[in-house]
């Protein structure tokens, strides 16, 4: 028999015993018991977005310090915001001032990211002097968002059930908000969410599109967006951010003074900010903050972001910042059992007892209600100093039309071309991606730098230094 035919009976022979033998060996060589898995976190069952999610017990104020840096990192991270991306020139632009008499409002645009706007209302009270409070107003899925008119039979109807006591206050309900808290000496922004109102540069709940889940010049929900942690959530996270900015560089603000409160998707903007950003005073999410569903719109949602945590966890991170939450008839409608308990003994626990509020008018379904809102009025004016009689009762107003709230007009055009749709959104993408690599990169170790402390300069650095190298061209090689 020749040699090569020697060979290759041998690898029959083998493969024939394999074949045989491996059934047994595999009933008999078990790592673990019979009907026994790994403890693998992967083989669990997958949470989902109306799932259970407890506050995590801390036992000291040491241990929340811990606990609350941990999960500003991890908020962080989740949303693509650490590193902080470049905080670039604003270039904001307010016209239109309208004149209410004891209050004006003015249409306001600028750049969160370079050629991406952030759009919405300025609030500012008239005949006041010195430093003023500020409120941001985050949006909510609204219908129409900023420009929302509840219109004339649903706003009889609130009034009848108790909800709201004004046919104008009631039927523009955003706008009374912001009008009232002007009348009480404050600054107000009321700022779009993405794709609604004069937000027109990006669609809302985009989801998976072929057309954008390339290997270059991706969009929003592809692997490559993903892989990279940009989401809708971090960059309306990051609007909110750069409002802030916005709200603290104008001269008559009050830096110290700063609250937040919006209600639904607001109301996640507002524990959002607060977890990432330590410069807002006064925290106010409405019809949000819950043990249950978590948010049901995808710019509510990012990976990572409720790993070991939950809405109760992220708007504790507002301690020993003054909060007060609002439950309704919805999914926050347990509140008061379940999670507002753990708030008050973990404000308890950092003596800040008096800093933390709930309240729950379970009568009413969903919503930021003239009920609602007294309530966050009266805890604004304690807490931003307002000093308002109490219970703070709003008066009627005149509402804005759109045109008068809208911020595009002839001098002032929206934005068309490339400036929206998937070829901003690749564009905006791709400023991402360059951005957060030069972050990332800065934070790489180099011959210079040592991961492990107190080596300082030897052979071991030079040897890190050709290593970055040698791992940079491979990398450079896979993209």
């Amino acid at each position: 028999m020749a040699e090569s035919d020697t060979r290759r009976a041998r690898a029959a022979c083998a493969i024939l015993i394999t074949c045989l033998v491996a059934p047994a060996l595999a009933a008999t060589q078990r790592a673990l018991p019979p009907g026994q898995v790994p403890q693998d976190v992967r083989l669990e069952k997958l949470r989902t977005l109306d799932d259970y999610f407890p506050f995590t017990p801390v036992d000291s104020p040491q241990a929340w310090a811990s606990r609350s840096e941990q999960l500003r990192r991890q908020v962080a991270v989740a949303t693509g915001l650490w590193p902080e991306p470049t905080k670039t020139p604003l270039e904001a632009v307010v016209h239109g001032k309208v004149d209410r008499g004891d209050y004006t409002v003015e249409k306001v645009y600028f750049q969160s990211v370079p050629g991406h706007f952030v759009t919405g209302n300025l609030y500012r009270p008239v005949g006041r002097s010195g430093k003023h409070p500020a409120v941001l107003c985050p949006h909510g899925h609204w219908p129409n968002g900023r420009f929302h008119d509840h219109g004339p039979d649903e706003v009889r109807r609130q009034i009848a059930i108790g909800a709201e006591r004004f046919e104008e206050s009631g039927r523009y309900l955003l706008q009374s908000r912001c009008v009232q808290l002007a009348r009480m000496g404050c600054v107000v922004f009321h700022y779009d969410m993405e794709g609604y109102a004069d937000s027109v540069q990006l669609e809302h709940r985009a989801g998976v599109r072929e057309s954008m889940n390339t290997r270059e010049n991706w969009g929003f929900f592809s692997p490559q967006a993903e892989l990279r942690l940009q989401s809708p959530m971090g960059l309306q996270t990051w609007n909110s951010v750069r409002a802030l900015d916005f709200v603290l560089s104008l001269p008559e603000v009050d830096a110290q003074r700063v609250a937040v409160t919006g209600a639904s998707g607001g109301g996640t903007q507002t524990f959002m900010l607060f977890a990432v950003d330590q410069r807002p005073a006064v925290s106010c999410p409405v019809v949000m903050v819950s043990t249950g569903m978590q948010g049901g719109c995808t710019c509510e949602n990012a990976d990572y972001l409720r790993i070991g945590a939950g809405n109760i966890d992220i708007a504790a991170l507002a301690a020993p910042r003054p909060l007060v939450m609002v439950a309704a008839n919805d999914w926050t409608k347990e509140l008061m059992t379940k999670g507002y308990p753990d708030l008050k003994n973990l404000y308890k626990m950092i003596h800040a007892d008096d800093r933390v509020q709930a309240h729950a008018f379970l009568h009413f379904d969903h919503n930021y209600n003239a009920v609602s809102r007294t309530a966050v009025y009266n805890f604004l004016n304690k807490h931003l100093k307002l000093g308002q009689k109490e219970p703070v009762i709003e008066r009627e107003f005149k509402p804005l039309t759109v045109a008068e709230m809208s911020v595009w007009d002839a001098q002032h055009p929206r934005p068309t071309g490339d400036q929206v749709g998937d070829a901003h959104e690749r564009a905006l993408l791709r400023r991402m991606t360059d951005d957060a690599a030069k972050h990332i990169a800065a934070l790489a170790p180099n011959a210079e730098l040592s991961l492990y402390p107190g080596v300082g300069h030897s052979p071991f650095m030079e040897d890190a230094g050709r290593f970055n190298e040698e791992l940079a061209r491979f990398v450079a090689r896979c993209a």
